[in-house]
């Protein structure tokens, strides 16, 4: 069936999407979702709902974002991704969820700072040294098993032709992913 919506019906959705996880609001963000915003919908500073929530230590909701298809390496008006933001916040249980998902410890923001420079710099060393040794390879990616998110979820909802969203897409990041796990001089 068609979406019928008016695109100021759906502008009120994503609204609510983005209210829902300015509010941290798990509740809120999961009926957004379910009646039909759009995951990736940005506020005027580029943040999502999932650079929020990451922000803000929500797990639960990163996890729902992430089932629901949301862009993992988001980039705000600083180029900051929703890892960069977990991390200058220490919230590391969500830097695992989002590390365990694919999420690049490399980006660099307008500052050229990587995640890990986030959280040293914020006085996080512990997830900093964390996150070095995932991108050293001395510690291995956790696991989405291990952090409790369910990549079939997720890859369904990635595969939906929404937004930025292609199955073609999907798929080449996928394989990207897979080759960075099997081999991370690959890189994600």
């Amino acid at each position: 069936m068609a979406n019928t919506r008016t695109a100021e019906q759906q502008n009120a959705l994503n609204k609510q999407l983005l209210d829902a996880a300015h509010a941290n609001n798990l509740a809120g963000i999961t009926q957004a979702l379910k009646d039909g915003a759009n995951v990736d919908v940005e506020d005027e500073k580029k943040l999502n709902s999932l650079h929020r929530v990451a922000w803000y230590g929500n797990t639960e909701a990163v996890k729902v974002l992430l089932e629901a298809g949301a862009e993992i390496n988001a980039l705000n008006d600083y180029q900051n991704t929703p890892l960069h933001w977990a991390a200058a916040s220490g919230n590391t249980d969500v830097a695992e969820i989002l590390l365990a998902a694919g999420a690049d410890l490399t980006l660099k923001n307008t500052d050229g700072t990587t995640p890990s420079h986030n959280a040293r710099n914020s006085k996080h060393s512990e997830l900093a040294d964390y996150m070095q040794a995932i991108g050293d390879g001395t510690k291995p990616r956790p696991t989405p098993q291990e952090v409790g998110l369910d990549m079939k979820k997720r890859n369904a909802a990635m595969r939906k032709p929404i937004g930025k969203h292609t199955a073609k897409a999907v798929a080449g990041m996928e394989a990207q992913r897979q080759a960075a796990l099997n081999d991370p001089s690959e890189g994600i």
